[in-house]
């Protein structure tokens, strides 16, 4: 074997293959987990919901030494506040009423592995001072118990919220967000990633298609358009569950717009329409949206009058699925029964 060759025995990280993203901001993203994971150092994920804060946590845990300890994912707001000690301290039997038995705590679980913390903005005041003694001194006690435990973990905590804000409020200890910030990650919004949705279609489409044995190939000019207006609330996630649906629905080889759902074609590009007609937005676009705005009104409105509101008559000399003339006659608030 080659000198510097891995033995077929030895884990390998996983490329970035859930991360999809050739825009400068998830570069960067990409360059820091690389530059942490062989590291011990404590991580800090920032990043709206469905941005992909466990995906990178589970990378950086993948290139880390700890590669073959555990990875333990915790959900700080899933579990009841009453039981939250409990589950990250563990418990003696016989420590409270139903402690029947010992039972061991998530972040001895985690010992030479990975603690990922995910939305730590919901921890409890309480906890958080119990959590911070424990990480700083890397070392716990179980409830009931008198022994304390030596672990060794690495810490990787997730918020979708703005900790230095709850500091100022005080629902957020100054100390535990300089313990666990002590390298910060951003992950952009995917409205502020650019071409990168294009990237992501493409990804998900083929990814879905094999899984549900299907022959799409990707999506239609209109369907992406509506795609790349929408603001998307819901980030990577909600749009990898929109394609997983297009895919779904789909009769042919291309999700369009009636594959979509009807409250991302209504919404698709209101927002920035909203901003153009009210002078906050310039420039070409604005005026090109200004215009197909008033298009679309004018010509809805003249059709649904010609036909009396009979949308199935009017479709036809559209030229327009029934479901696509309903979603516009809702962009712009109109109805057949306005026109009979």
């Amino acid at each position: 074997m080659d000198a510097g060759q891995a033995s077929p025995e030895t884990p390998q990280p996983r490329p970035f293959a859930d991360f999809v993203g050739s825009g400068p901001a998830m570069q960067k993203v990409f360059t820091r987990i690389e530059q942490v994971a062989t590291t011990d150092v404590d991580v800090l994920i920032i990043g709206e919901t469905g941005t992909g804060k466990e995906l990178v946590a589970r990378s950086i845990h993948d290139r880390s030494r700890r590669m073959n300890g555990p990875f333990v994912a915790v959900d700080c707001g899933a579990i009841p506040e009453n039981l939250l000690e409990s589950e990250f301290f563990g418990h003696e039997r016989g420590a409270f009423t139903g402690a029947d038995a010992k039972r061991i705590g998530l972040l001895e679980y985690a010992n030479g592995g990975t603690f990922f913390l995910d939305e730590v903005g919901e921890l409890p005041l309480l906890l958080q001072a119990k959590l911070l003694r424990a990480l700083q001194e890397r070392k716990l006690r179980r409830v009931g118990g008198r022994e304390e435990i030596l672990i060794d973990v690495r810490v990787i905590a997730a918020t979708a919220r703005n900790l230095e804000q709850m500091i100022r409020e005080k629902t957020f200890r100054e100390d535990l967000f300089y313990r666990i910030n002590v390298v910060r990650i951003d992950l952009p919004p995917l409205r502020m990633r650019g071409d990168d949705l294009g990237l992501l279609i493409e990804h998900f489409a083929q990814r879905y298609s094999r899984e549900m044995g299907k022959a799409v190939v990707g999506i239609t000019p209109e369907a992406y358009q509506v795609l790349a207006h929408y603001r998307w609330p819901g980030n990577v996630r909600e749009l990898q569950n929109v394609i997983r649906r297009g895919i779904a629905l789909t009769p042919g080889s291309m999700i369009s717009l009636d594959d979509l759902p009807d409250e991302i074609v209504a919404s698709a590009g209101l927002d920035e329409a909203t901003e153009a007609v009210g002078g906050t937005a310039t420039g070409f676009f604005a005026e090109r949206e200004r215009f197909v705005l008033k298009f679309e009104r004018d010509y809805l409105t003249n059709l649904l009058r010609k036909h009396q509101g009979n949308v199935k008559s009017a479709a036809l000399e559209a030229g327009l699925p029934r479901g696509t003339l309903y979603r516009l006659m809702k962009n712009h608030g109109l109805d057949g029964d306005q026109f009979r």
